[in-house]
């Protein structure tokens, strides 16, 4: 049986609710309430947690600088990770960690499955909340309050990151994408997921040394996945997600899968909490 080194940040800091950083503790008792016979992998559970002293920005630092010596050092040991958020403002010390841990920090691929860019900065966001400025500064193109929260070495080239999904944003992070030359693939432009994903990674496995996927619940039609904190209108139905992380299951060039912006609030009848479990299960089980 798989084990997965699975980490989950307790924390909502970066967004405006105060109930996602519950998002690993919930996952955890959902496998924990498996019988053994029908586990697919195993997850090798780690928390980190928010200090209680500094501002919300201090915090942030601190926190991210912990989430990224995780995946750094299962960057340098080969190990394939999972991280739990928390708000997904965690990515910017997920991938900041994977950056530092390799080799060559430029040959990191990301593939940001999402509703929304998240690529705002400090001096274009509407709301001030960080959990929609992560792109921007992973791309090297945050402003010094943002930079001072991103604890990587080095950026991801914008050749080497890839949106899909998009159907929420404001014009002045489209604007910073565009001109990064940033590939968006709008959610009214995806002709079969399983298509989108195989043809990102093609193209991201001819530049990269490894790939990572960043999937924000809000990507997922909220019928599906009524749980998180942002919903959209629209978005990939579950059924066809679990089919297309079925097609990439344990890929050798995935490093990682971070799942953000569970929120239990809103979660009717537990769906979008055991669909997380899916998910996991999915793309790092076994195939029976």
């Amino acid at each position: 049986m798989a084990t997965i080194q699975t980490l989950g940040v307790a924390s909502c800091l970066g967004g405006p609710m105060r109930l996602c950083g519950y998002a690993a503790e919930m996952l955890h008792d959902e496998f924990d309430r498996q019988r053994p016979g029908q586990q697919r992998l195993q997850l090798q559970w780690h928390m980190v947690h928010p200090e209680d002293h500094g501002t919300k920005e201090e915090k942030l630092s601190r926190l991210n600088q912990s989430i990224s010596r995780f995946t750094q050092n299962w960057t340098e040991q080969k190990q394939t990770f999972l991280v739990i958020g928390g708000d997904h403002s965690c990515a910017l010390g997920t991938w900041g960690g994977v950056i530092n841990g390799l080799q060559q920090p430029d040959k990191l691929g990301l593939i940001w499955l999402d509703a929304h860019m998240d690529a705002h900065t400090f001096a274009t966001s509407h709301s001030g909340n960080i959990h929609g400025m992560p792109v921007a500064a992973l791309l090297g193109k945050a402003d010094k309050k943002l930079a001072a929260m991103y604890p990587g070495q080095g950026f991801i080239k914008p050749e080497n990151f890839i949106m899909i999904g998009i159907r929420s944003y404001e014009v002045e992070e489209y604007q910073l994408l565009k001109q990064a030359a940033v590939e968006i693939v709008f959610a009214d432009r995806i002709n079969g997921l399983s298509q989108a994903l195989i043809k990102a990674i093609d193209k991201l496995s001819r530049s990269c040394e490894v790939i990572g996927i960043s999937l924000d619940l809000d990507f997922i039609d909220p019928d599906d996945a009524p749980g998180v904190e942002t919903p959209a209108q629209g978005g990939i139905k579950a059924e066809e997600l679990l089919a297309a992380l079925s097609v990439i299951n344990r890929h050798p060039l995935i490093c990682g899968l971070e799942i953000s912006e569970f929120n239990p609030e809103n979660d009717f009848e537990n769906k979008t909490v055991r669909l997380m479990k899916e998910i996991v299960e999915t793309f790092y089980g076994e195939n029976s």
